[in-house]
């Protein structure tokens, strides 16, 4: 009687698979993942923060940012532009008053607990920045909170 040895493999010619190659694309992923992550948290315009040593982390799950940065010198000067600010709500450019007003009440309709956050460049005087806020008081936004860079 002949016995037929067993090997390893379940079917002829079957070898180990390489998982090395694997290893480096689920890497590349995570780092990739990484990136768009920050990048989703970071809305809006890049703005110069007023700097601060005090202040605690914004935790709402529903927050309106309301990006305001200086404007441009070739940029109209109707609707924001008169104030010489640009002003964007959620990464998205609103050219009137009125626009933000409605942005507001459309995310406080969506969520009444939701919180308003101002991020403005340092460099504006506070007079360009009080229409902001009065847009956002009109629109129905209870409290705002103006975003800081903490210092060490």
């Amino acid at each position: 009687m002949r016995m037929r040895r067993l090997t390893g493999s379940s079917s002829p010619g079957a070898e180990a698979v390489n998982v090395t190659p694997l290893i480096d694309v689920v890497m590349c992923l995570i780092i990739f993942f990484l990136i768009v992550g920050k990048l989703a948290t970071d809305r809006g315009l890049p703005v110069n923060l007023p700097r601060t040593g005090v202040g605690q982390e914004e935790q709402s799950a529903s927050l309106l940012v309301v990006t305001v940065v200086k404007l441009g010198a070739d940029e109209p000067k109707t609707g924001w532009g008169a104030y010489g600010i640009r002003v964007q709500a959620d990464g998205r450019t609103l050219d009137f008053p009125k626009d933000l007003e409605t942005a507001v009440r459309g995310k406080l309709a969506g969520n009444p607990s939701a919180s308003v956050q101002v991020r403005a460049d340092r460099e504006l005087p506070y007079g360009a920045i009080e229409p902001v806020l009065r847009a956002l008081g009109l629109g129905g936004a209870k409290s705002v909170r103006l975003a800081t860079e903490r210092t060490s």
